[in-house]
């Protein structure tokens, strides 16, 4: 394995620290910074619906959808221009990255992580999807120079790389590039707003434009009625789908949502009101349970303990009670911010 760069708390590509707390929307608010644009993850986050998991059964992958679904509602929500490509992965020639480079404003690569072999924990963990910031690409010295704000070593503990990666290594693992179409503009707080209310809406009554897919509370609910078949399954396949159950809800679902709550809600307490202040603590606190209950799925595949499942389900949905009223505490208040910015 060949290492390149640092990993670090510090300095990124623009000089300034920024560690994320998720890699889409941390590597996106990276791109608008270059661009003199400040946005907080939270928001892009919401702006994107991306509170809506989806869920199609049988402990199937539980996830805000896929990186494109998730860049194109930021961008018909009222945030900006993004373009998304599939890449094919036979193709070995970095052509359209270095077009992307020139004439974009920005470029975001979704990629595998085992391709990222400029730290280990890629290399020796199971590989999923990532998405990192491409700053530069030097084909004839074979190097790329990536930002990727949202590491995670064997702790948990989410640090930044920033310096140079592989290009062969990265040109086989690319699943999806994504760059900046236009020069980003600061968002409109009222559209921005008008967004969140439209996506809490969704999320409260479960609304689906996929007939497959359950999403929102739904999604939630079915997800967690599921975790009743872990019973049935053997040792290995129980401890397998524990582990996921972990991942899932720690990344991307419970834990981003409650996490990313927590921020809007201060961010914009000015605006939503003094009940703000109530959702910032409700979400605090939606995170700690969330994240203790997480910690037990966890422990539970490790020792095979099949007799917490069903206190794990009736913990989980007293967690979605809370988190469907947190969410119809907010809806109120970014409906009367919607019409008053």
């Amino acid at each position: 394995m060949r290492k390149a760069g640092a990993a670090l708390h510090g300095q990124s590509v623009s000089g300034v620290s920024r560690v994320g707390k998720h890699c889409l929307y941390s590597s996106l608010c990276g791109l608008l910074q270059h661009r003199g644009i400040a946005a907080a993850e939270a928001d892009l986050f919401l702006l994107a619906g991306s509170m809506n998991a989806e869920y199609e059964g049988e402990l199937r992958p539980f996830g805000p959808g896929t990186f494109g679904d998730q860049l194109r509602r930021i961008t018909a929500s009222g945030g900006p221009a993004i373009r998304v490509e599939a890449w094919d992965p036979q193709d070995s020639d970095p052509h359209k990255l270095v077009k992307v480079l020139h004439s974009g404003y920005g470029t975001m690569l979704h990629v595998s992580s085992a391709a990222l072999t400029y730290h280990e924990i890629y290399v020796i963990n199971r590989a999923r999807g990532h998405v990192i910031e491409l700053h530069g690409l030097d084909a004839e010295s074979g190097t790329v120079h990536v930002s990727d704000s949202f590491l995670l070593d064997s702790s948990g503990q989410a640090f930044q790389y920033t310096g140079t990666a592989r290009l062969d290594d990265l040109l086989g693992g690319i699943l999806d590039y994504a760059w900046l179409a236009l020069p980003p503009a600061a968002l409109s707080p009222a559209r921005m707003y008008q967004a969140c209310a439209l996506h809490i809406r969704d999320y409260l009554t479960g609304r689906s434009d996929e007939p497959r897919f359950r999403k929102g509370d739904a999604a939630y609910r079915a997800f967690i009625a599921d975790f009743q078949l872990l019973s049935g399954m053997n040792d290995q396949e129980f401890r397998h789908h524990c582990g996921e159950i972990y991942y899932q809800l720690r990344i991307g679902t419970a834990l981003t949502l409650t996490d990313y709550l927590h921020d809007y809600a201060l961010f914009h307490q000015e605006t939503l009101g003094a009940e703000a202040g109530l959702i910032a603590d409700g979400a605090k606190e939606l995170y700690a349970g969330w994240h203790r209950l997480n910690l037990l799925i966890y422990k539970t595949g490790l020792q095979l303990d099949r007799r917490r499942v069903p206190a794990i389900i009736n913990r989980a949905n007293e967690l979605a009670d809370q988190q469907y009223r947190l969410l119809e505490g907010l809806l109120p208040l970014v409906e009367h911010a919607s019409q008053h910015e």
